[in-house]
């Protein structure tokens, strides 16, 4: 009985090992947090991050993905999960990707050298994916058209960089505002911008919660406090696509808006394109709206 659990035991182990050293190249990938941001032939935005481990004793890479989850772009969250599976029989290996709008893509994996090669169908067209190692932390990622090792479109160019270690992966939560009047002021930005209103977790008094952008947050706090300047530079900055639109809805709700030098009914150029206004809030707060791409 020992002998026969011995036995098991050391096959158990090369198999393990036989897994793992078929998908060895997903090593360098494995245990490290993957990021890439670009944009799509369309002009669509790119932003990817992907975790990848191995599963079931080094059989199988799993990996998880966040993207945009709407087809607007403003929502970020978990996006794909995929699995890449050796196949002995064949001395292939197959990968399946699962999305969070019910769709799975399937299709086949190589390695060229430390580059990570996957072609699947999409469509009627065949599509690669190439991850062409450039050192441990970056690889060259390319997605398109891709025969007899020439690229016959690209539809994607970018990078994927691996996350530093010891720079924590912080999100913009939310932002915090006291206030005096908080009904004027929470209708203010409800109005004026559109944030949709959420409810505190505790449903106390003297709070107003907004969702501004994806998971990010306004939150108003109702106080009794000693009036101060409220300074330009202390603002809080929103990006909008067309500013031209956002302007004409001030004008139709009266509220004044002002350039960075503070000459009324303005907009700054700034010295990279992007143009800004500022506006105040009914407490006095300042916003600059701008057209910064993200």
């Amino acid at each position: 009985m020992i002998k026969k659990l011995m036995l098991l035991l050391t096959l158990g182990i090369f198999i393990q090992g036989q897994g793992q050293e078929s998908l060895s190249v997903f090593e360098n990938l494995i245990g490290k947090s993957w990021y890439a941001e670009g944009a799509w032939g369309n002009g669509t935005k790119f932003k990817q991050e992907i975790v990848f481990e191995y599963d079931l004793g080094g059989t199988l890479v799993i990996s998880n993905a966040k993207g945009f989850t709407n087809q607007e772009q403003t929502t970020y969250g978990a996006r794909n999960h995929g699995i890449r599976k050796f196949h002995k029989e064949s001395n292939t290996i197959e990968f399946w990707e699962f999305d969070v709008f019910g769709g799975v893509t399937k299709g086949t994996v190589k390695a060229d050298g430390k580059d990570i090669i996957y072609t699947y169908a999409y469509g009627e067209s065949v599509v690669t994916d190439y991850w062409e190692y450039v050192d441990d932390q970056t690889y060259n990622f390319t997605v398109g058209s891709y025969e007899n090792g020439q690229w016959k479109q690209v539809y994607l160019k970018t990078q994927f960089k691996a996350e530093n270690e010891s720079r924590s992966n912080f999100v913009f939560d939310h932002q915090s505002l006291v206030v005096t009047n908080l009904m004027k002021t929470g209708d203010f930005y409800k109005e004026v911008f559109g944030f949709e209103e959420i409810p505190h977790p505790e449903n106390k008094p003297g709070f107003r919660w907004f969702n501004m952008y994806g998971n990010s947050q306004l939150h108003l706090i109702k106080k009794d406090f000693a009036a101060f300047e409220k300074n330009k530079s202390m603002h809080l900055c929103l990006a909008v696509k067309d500013l031209e639109r956002f302007i004409e809805r001030l004008v139709s709700k009266n509220i004044d808006f002002y350039d960075w030098p503070g000459n009324k009914s303005a907009v700054t150029d700034r010295a990279d394109g992007v143009k800004q206004i500022y506006i105040q809030d009914p407490e006095g707060y300042w916003i600059e709206v701008n057209t910064a791409k993200h």
